[in-house]
């Protein structure tokens, strides 16, 4: 199933339009917000690598991963380097290397993932970084046809699905949409 979900979305980062915009790189003045300057950070499905330019600076290190490698874009891909690393990868069986961050960040991609996969995605998301930051919304994101929105939950139900792996769980309005959902896990104070 990995292979036929990692090519579906390899076709919509080639035709289904992902590319008009991108939520990652408007939402990093709020990212800056929480993630304290000079950590580490995790970036579960890195899409573009947009935002990781942006918090480039900010940032000690920054670790993107994906499982569709064609998304990552070329002024992304030419500072891949000490500070920047990447990984192709299935975001629920990361390798077992796969770096432990501060901070991991994951921007509208849980809502989109196999409903089967949410829970081991989320615990590997656990195992790997000590505070995440998710954005989902609820709404249909019909891509070549087929509406790839395959988990449809509110803020209570983020929040509540997130309570599950982290202590502490704050949900915060979207600078951008009434339905994207800003969750905050955070492993401790």
């Amino acid at each position: 199933m990995e292979n036929t979900w990692s090519k579906e979305f390899e076709e919509i980062w080639e035709k289904g339009q992902y590319r008009l915009g991108s939520t990652s790189e408007r939402l990093v003045p709020f990212l800056k917000q929480f993630i304290p300057k000079g950590v580490e950070v995790n970036d579960y499905g890195s899409g573009t690598g947009r935002a990781e330019l942006g918090l480039i600076g900010h940032c000690d290190k920054i670790n993107m991963v994906d499982f569709a490698d064609n998304a990552l874009e070329e002024p992304t891909r030419k500072q891949i380097g000490e500070k920047l690393t990447y990984t192709v990868s299935p975001l629920e069986k990361l390798p077992d290397n796969f770096p432990v961050a501060d901070w991991g960040i994951c921007i509208n991609v849980l809502m989109l993932v196999d409903p089967e996969k949410l829970d081991a995605i989320q615990r590997e998301m656990r195992r790997t970084c000590r505070n995440l930051i998710v954005e989902v919304y609820d709404w249909p994101d019909v891509r070549l046809g087929k509406d790839r929105t395959t988990i449809k939950m509110d803020m209570d139900g983020w929040a509540a699905n997130m309570a599950q792996y982290w202590p502490i769980v704050e949900t915060h309005k979207s600078p951008e949409h009434a339905h994207r959902f800003i969750i905050v896990g955070k492993g401790r104070e």
